[in-house]
């Protein structure tokens, strides 16, 4: 066994009981144990009973750092690993460090009898706390040349919670990449702003989601696993895996009162969130990290679908972006699109955004919706600030439709989806639209308050040119679709929607920031 040690350095159990008593109670209570020095791979058993029982497990080291999140272990069994150089999906690997760790539990669901729980912790001293576990097989491999697997097993049963973690990043998992028709410079770039990986609760793993979002012809994707940043944490290490991709890091926030996207953050967010005053601090942090704060279906998906999808904060307005648009548009969006058409009317500058929440399953594809985002360069600083600016349409599918718009003041100056028009210096605007790929569907352009033109797409060529008088709006989008009725401001969920475009937006006094 020359180069292999195995030791256990301590093994500790603790058992204790929440009782019910609803959202009068905390959303989650903290287990703290203690874990020794010199230990390099931890492994941690929680087990829960009681009918009407479900508790979710997540993990705080003792420097504060959140070290994982287990969407994905609904057993009342749940068993995940971390060690120096490699983690259960969802957790973040690490050096462990000495002193008082706490399991976060959360309490979705508790009987009024309660639920009883048993938390067992078990740290090693190991050569496997230093691998990195990219194939099972290849670690089975490895120890089967120096020890007996099956004694082996017996004795340090805890050692193959490694099973859970199997995926490879190896070889050429993108040895057929095809070229996009992004160019790097200034333009529009398609892109999905909502996904889950095995690092929370979707199907499939980093490398395979990389290598779906080139074959869908996609410039950009977020990753946005529920309350953990053990994606980001991958992505790190597979930088040369995604040429002609670029892929964001990300996290949604999911709470019991509604789920925001922190975009473009790799830093962890504290998730335990409840009242108003939470939700508006969960904003400054994610702004303070460098990132977007996108309320995703914030309409969608009552119970019994998904009892805390829903946002419950709708006066809030200190957010950069809604999701009007995810997954099939049929899927309940007309509500969230309604709610975000009342911001802006309001005078507040929220980007409308679309995100598939792919899980790998087939309610969903990846890239349906898609967001296409007008960016300086494709990197991450320019897709953010795209976003901010609203200077972004969402599509049905990456392939389009393509729309461009422009609009012309009596100055003779340009301006484009996301722009601000001056009334105090431009009355009228010639509005010149160009839409590639939707021949047979309807073009709506809408106001704040009304449709105001409808028009037939007659060719996959389109071209429209008017003059709209600006005094007469605060705002003016674009839509495309087949309308049950079209002369209705907001579409209803049985209507086929195409693309719809964020405003150009016509301004007296400013807006309310």
């Amino acid at each position: 066994m020359s180069g292999w040690f195995f030791e256990k350095v301590f093994e500790r159990v603790v058992e204790g009981r929440v009782v019910g008593c609803g959202r009068l109670c905390n959303d989650f209570v903290e287990v703290p144990f203690v874990v020794a020095e010199g230990v390099n791979f931890l492994y941690i058993e929680f087990e829960y009973d009681g009918a009407g029982c479900r508790l979710m497990l997540g993990l705080m080291d003792s420097t504060g750092s959140l070290r994982g999140w287990c969407s994905r272990c609904t057993d009342k069994r749940i068993r995940v690993f971390i060690s120096r150089s490699s983690a259960t999906p969802g957790h973040v690997p690490g050096d462990i460090v000495a002193g008082v760790w706490r399991a976060i539990v959360r309490l979705d669901s508790v009987s009024k009898d309660g639920c009883n729980y048993r938390l067992r912790v078990v740290g090693y001293n190991t050569a496997l706390g230093d691998m990195e576990f990219d194939y099972l097989g290849d670690v089975l491999s490895k120890l089967a040349k120096v020890v007996n697997l099956q004694e082996f097993g017996l004795r340090y049963p805890e050692i193959f919670a490694v099973s859970e973690f199997a995926h490879s990043c190896s070889g050429n998992w993108f040895e057929e990449r095809r070229t996009l028709h992004s160019h790097g410079g200034s333009g529009w770039y398609r892109g999905d702003l909502h996904m889950h990986t095995v690092h929370s609760d979707g199907r499939n793993t980093l490398c395979e989601l990389l290598s779906l979002a080139v074959s869908r012809g996609l410039d950009f994707i977020v990753l946005t696993d529920h309350n953990t940043i053990s994606q980001n944490t991958e992505l790190v290490k597979m930088r040369g895996f995604c040429r002609g991709l670029l892929a964001i890091p990300g996290m949604e926030v999911t709470t019991f009162y509604g789920h925001v996207n922190a975009l473009g953050i790799d830093k962890y967010i504290d998730f335990r969130r409840k009242s108003r005053e939470d939700f508006e601090k969960l904003v400054d942090d994610i702004h303070s990290a460098g990132g977007i704060a996108s309320i995703n279906h914030p309409t969608i998906f009552r119970e019994p679908f998904c009892r805390d999808c829903p946002f419950r904060y709708r006066d809030l307005r200190r957010f950069d972006a809604v999701e009007v648009w995810n997954g099939p548009w049929h899927l309940f969006n007309n509500e969230s699109l309604s709610w975000w058409h009342t911001i802006v009317a309001e005078g507040y500058r929220v980007t409308a955004v679309g995100g598939s929440d792919y899980h790998g399953s087939n309610l969903a594809r990846l890239g349906e919706p898609t967001t296409w985002v007008y960016a300086e360069s494709l990197n991450p600083e320019g897709i953010l600030r795209g976003i901010r600016m609203g200077r972004v349409f969402i599509t049905h599918r990456p392939e389009g439709p393509i729309i461009e718009v422009k609009a012309i003041d009596n100055s003779g100056r340009v301006h484009t989806i996301g722009d601000e028009i001056a009334e105090s210096v431009a009355k009228w605007i010639e509005l010149e639209v160009s839409i590639e790929m939707a021949k047979k569907y309807t073009f709506r352009i809408l106001t704040e308050r009304n449709v105001h033109k409808i028009v037939d797409i007659d060719s996959n060529e389109f071209k429209h040119r008017e003059r709209i008088d600006v005094r007469d709006a605060k705002l003016i989008r674009i839509e495309i679709g087949k309308y049950r009725n079209p002369h209705e401001l907001i579409p209803q969920n049985s209507d086929d929607i195409l693309a719809l475009t964020n405003p150009i937006y016509i301004t007296t006094e400013g807006f309310i920031l």
